[in-house]
């Protein structure tokens, strides 16, 4: 059986944005076997997915980093008997690894540290959605690229736990303040101030997030009466079912916009060193994008752990009350 893969190893957003490729390479090439292949810490968000046959997890930052990681990702996959492989992530090592797994197709875009390894460059366009560009990928295969748009597929244990774990509550909205880069991050007092205002109607605000955002996550809920903090208690995918949940998901430029968005919740992100052009905003007629304009925006492709500039006033001058009233208007 002819083998295809799909290489998306960079992080948890980017994978989600990544699944209509698996979707086209199924009902593009009937009969091959899909696989996906994904960085530790993210194959959760494609369990379930009716359109990948097998996960290969690469623990790039663990166990299987540096060269020896490189070539021993490689044989994994050469075991697969993989024939053409797509390659969103514009990586050296990822590219390096597939090249070295034997793929006689290697299609990737024309930038980045892997466009050595391609034999199929796909220019990379700014101005379009991510989900877009991926497709560009997929075209450039011959395969299908129209309306494909990111899925995750909770499963009935997934309900059931974010069943138990909201304890029965129904009508709430849903904050996810953290980011692995901190000037994504909104305030938390700033996300606090919108709670209260939300709290004060009557709507339950919950709070949530991976391990790493306990501390986030706790400062924003301990400053709105009746919050629910439930930071480090779902998977991506129960995370993304509380999203669907939600009357409306309140984020940045991170994951969870991502997940809100591949389950058709309404999400409002903020966006503060990044902008839309990147092509990263919720890909979701339902999605809104706040920002203000600074002249030092972007400030670079994701974010820093710490402002440039020292002031971080990309999302500092984004006040509660604009946040408010944009949520308002859509509701």
């Amino acid at each position: 059986m002819d083998v295809v893969a799909i290489v998306q190893t960079a992080y948890i957003g980017d994978v989600v944005l990544a699944t209509p490729l698996l979707e086209s390479a199924r009902k593009s090439l009937p009969g091959w076997r899909v696989v996906a292949v994904v960085r530790a810490g993210c194959e959760n968000v494609l369990g379930n997915n009716p359109f990948a046959d097998e996960i290969v997890v690469w623990d790039k930052r663990g166990g299987e980093g540096g060269i020896t990681g490189i070539a021993g990702m490689a044989a994994r996959l050469r075991r697969l008997g993989l024939e053409t492989a797509v390659v969103p992530h514009r990586s050296f090592r990822t590219g390096l690894a597939v090249l070295l797994a034997g793929a006689r197709e290697r299609i990737g875009f024309a930038k980045g540290g892997g466009v050595l390894f391609h034999t199929v460059r796909v220019p990379y366009r700014y101005g379009i959605h991510e989900v877009e560009r991926n497709l560009m990928l997929a075209s450039s295969a011959g395969w299908m690229s129209e309306g494909f748009r990111p899925m995750v597929f909770p499963d009935g244990g997934d309900r059931a736990t974010v069943e138990r774990t909201l304890a029965g509550v129904r009508s709430f909205c849903a904050f996810a303040p953290g980011s692995v880069w901190p000037t994504k991050r909104w305030p938390a007092e700033s996300y606090a101030e919108v709670g209260r205002h939300f709290a004060s109607g009557g709507l339950r605000v919950v709070v949530s997030g991976g391990g790493g955002d306990r501390e986030t996550c706790a400062r924003v809920a301990a400053d709105v009466p009746g919050a629910l903090d439930v930071s480090g208690m779902l998977t991506l995918r129960q995370s993304a079912e509380l999203y669907r949940r939600s009357l409306f998901v309140l984020t940045g430029d991170t994951a969870p916009q991502h997940l809100a968005a591949a389950m058709d919740a309404r999400v409002f992100s903020l966006f503060g060193p990044t902008v839309r052009e990147f092509g990263f905003w919720p890909y979701t007629e339902r999605g809104v994008v706040i920002e203000e304009d600074e002249a030092c925006r972007p400030c670079g492709a994701h974010g820093h752990s710490g402002c440039p500039n020292r002031t971080h006033l990309c999302m500092r001058r984004i006040t509660g009350m604009k946040v408010i009233q944009a949520i308002e208007a859509r509701l």
